[in-house]
């Protein structure tokens, strides 16, 4: 999960009286990953601040990612307040507290919400229901953004399921640290070879085109020169201890 720590059923009767912090809405939840999720849609944005990889999951499927920490459980991203430094947030950030679980066997949808997450109160802060038990407008505009991202990640399976089909995702060793140095890897990195895509036959290029899967894939390419600028956040972010003292 993530994320995500105590994920419980919302129900709008235990959970009446809750309320969201808005103020202390913050990416502190974030900080001990190095990659976050993505969907397709989202490459074009991302593209223009992270490199976008794909993790292979234990189900042997992949899943696109955008690099944000060069070591386990860093977040180069999350600032010392808590606080995203720069670029485009993820719409699987974006979503929490909340998460839509998919119960496959019945064809059934529940929307949840992480009990763990330190900017929910009964005290202050805006409700997620009315005094009649009807969901507040924040919590309706929650479970809209929860349902389009659960139709783009099954969109977003799709392409992956393609480059799987194709045997185009390739593992890759990053290597980083200034130059000189010794370097350090980061392994368990998957992206698409350009070997293996242009000695596809010509009677698959039409369709991948037409999908959109070719666009998303250079997109996908052209994004991996922000290595380099994840490479300096960890350097600059190593050198201010230094310079504090």
């Amino acid at each position: 999960m993530l994320i995500y720590d105590k994920v419980v059923p919302l129900n709008r009767h235990t959970h009446r009286r809750l309320r969201l912090r808005s103020s202390s809405h913050n990416a502190r939840f974030a900080a001990g990953l190095n990659s976050v999720p993505l969907t397709t849609v989202e490459f074009l944005q991302a593209a223009c601040e992270y490199a976008i990889v794909f993790a292979k999951l234990e189900s042997g499927d992949y899943l696109p990612a955008i690099m944000v920490g060069l070591r386990n459980e860093e977040n180069l991203y999350v600032g010392e307040d808590a606080r995203w430094k720069r670029g485009y947030v993820p719409a699987f950030l974006r979503q929490y507290p909340f998460i839509l679980t998919e119960d496959r066997a019945n064809n059934t949808m529940t929307v949840c919400i992480d009990m763990g997450y330190d900017g929910l109160s009964e005290e202050e802060g805006e409700p997620l229901f009315q005094e009649n038990g009807e969901d507040t407008e924040s919590l309706a505009r929650a479970m809209g953004f929860m349902s389009s991202y659960h139709d783009e990640f099954r969109r977003t399976a799709a392409f992956t399921a393609k480059l799987k089909e194709l045997d185009l995702l390739e593992q890759r060793v990053i290597r980083f640290g200034p130059e000189g140095e010794p370097q350090r890897e980061l392994g368990g990195v998957y992206v698409v070879s350009e070997e293996r895509l242009l000695k596809l036959d010509d009677k698959l290029i039409p369709d991948l085109l037409r999908s959109g899967a070719l666009g998303l894939i250079y997109t996908h390419l052209t994004s991996m020169q922000n290595l380099d600028r994840l490479s300096a956040l960890a350097q600059e972010a190593q050198s201010k201890p230094a310079a504090t003292n």
